[in-house]
């Protein structure tokens, strides 16, 4: 799967014939009847499964949405379950972004990158989910009672079981590295790259310029990353270690699915 920029899109579509690209609106269809990209078709995020076979597996399909997280969590969805022969693209940013609308920015979520330093990729593997654990706490205190807090308090403590997890297998890697709780608190919990912040996004939440729909669609991006994370780790590994990460992937999947049925 692969990101298209907002910028791109046009020049994409003319460089392919008529009849080569499908567009896939995954909005509501209440919103896809408001607005939507001319010629795109609504599967409605939640129906992928149900309907995904609906798209020509033959031709480059590009999702789109409101702002980019669903489609994308859509997007990694459609390929991982129905293996499409024809390339699948994500509009990052979304209709919003492609209409010049988009009126704030979400820094981009950090990916770990393969590497053979297997302990330091669980390190930072564990300094990810710390980072969404700080995510999900500082969501909780800022929805107060609006919105669904349970789900957000159940993916905060999922997050703290899979650091466990991840540092019960850095101890059978390195039976000198420190205990679990001693090395998550030398771990920053970082989750933008490059040094950027999500505070902006937080304080626009607590000044009402933001929902917590929003920071949902950040939330979907940090499982998404995570997903694709462990999928690579999984896959890079035999015995043990590959079920681990295959068990956690299957994890962060299904909050991808809680956070598409929130939005």
């Amino acid at each position: 799967m692969k990101q298209l920029w907002p910028e791109e899109l046009d020049a994409f579509l003319d460089r392919h014939r008529e009849g080569d690209v499908t567009l896939v609106d995954v909005r509501h269809a209440d919103d896809f009847e408001q607005e939507h990209m001319p010629g795109s078709v609504c599967i409605p995020a939640l129906a992928i499964n149900e309907r995904g076979a609906e798209l020509d597996p033959k031709r480059t399909t590009v999702f789109v949405c409101e702002r980019g997280a669903k489609s994308l969590a859509v997007a990694l969805i459609y390929e991982a379950n129905f293996s499409p022969e024809g390339e699948v693209y994500n509009l990052m940013g979304g209709l919003d972004a492609y209409m010049g609308r988009l009126a704030y920015g979400r820094p981009k979520i950090r990916v770990i990158r393969q590497s053979g330093d297997l302990p330091r990729m669980l390190m930072t593997a564990m300094d990810l989910e710390k980072g969404a654990w700080r995510f999900y706490q500082r969501l909780e205190k800022l929805m107060g009672s609006d919105g669904p807090v349970g789900l957000v308090r159940k993916l905060a403590a999922v997050e703290i079981a899979h650091m466990n997890l991840i540092h019960a297998y850095l101890k059978r890697l390195d039976p000198h590295a420190p205990d679990c709780i001693t090395l998550v608190n030398t771990l920053p919990g970082s989750l933008a790259e490059g040094g950027e912040s999500l505070n902006r996004l937080f304080e626009l939440m607590k000044e009402g310029e933001l929902g917590w729909r929003a920071l949902f669609e950040v939330a979907l991006e940090v499982e998404v990353a995570a997903y694709e994370m462990y999928r690579g780790l999984a896959d890079s590994m035999d015995g043990e270690g590959a079920e681990i990460f295959y068990t956690v992937a299957g994890a962060e999947k299904d909050h991808i699915r809680m956070l598409l049925a929130e939005l």
